[in-house]
């Protein structure tokens, strides 16, 4: 598994606490994705799909578009890694995704949001840019230039 990260420059430094990148996911089964109280924006640039299963056991599973807000959880969440073996996302510093969703994080606690009902078709635009994209370092200058945007909106 290949795993990077980037620290943004101020001003997504006051809100961000990184950009990360894995790809290159080993298969092996379903694995938990324990709580940070923070919210996390996450896009699957391998498929436009994300998924989230009720149990390492069951097939149950809620399926969201591509670019999704995961909020903040109490319990853990279960994903396949060979669903989302190619995914970036970022990392918000606890309070810091405010400005970027319009919504306070009790409104997204314990679930996952379609970036789109958020942001509308921006959000599906910028997943096919960073899905065109080809190195990390692209992609996060593509995401740092979206949410720099959208604190100028804010």
């Amino acid at each position: 598994m290949i795993y990077r990260s980037y620290t943004p420059s101020p001003p997504l430094s006051d809100f961000v606490e990184r950009f990360w990148q894995c790809s290159d996911v080993p298969s092996h089964p379903r694995v938990r994705i324990l709580p940070t109280g923070t919210i996390e924006l996450v896009v699957n640039v391998s498929e436009n799909e994300v998924r989230v299963y009720d149990s390492p056991q069951s097939d149950a599973c809620a399926r969201y578009s591509g670019a999704v807000i995961a909020g903040p959880y109490k319990g853990c969440c279960m994903i396949d890694p060979m669903q989302h073996s190619s995914i970036i996302g970022v990392h918000f510093k606890p309070g810091g995704a405010f400005p970027f969703l319009g919504a306070p994080a009790d409104e997204v606690a314990d679930m996952h949001v379609d970036l789109e009902t958020l942001w509308g078709r921006t959000a599906a635009e910028l997943r096919e840019r960073l899905c065109a994209a080809t190195t990390a370092d692209q992609r996060f200058s593509l995401l740092e230039d979206a949410l720099v945007s959208r604190l100028r909106e804010s």
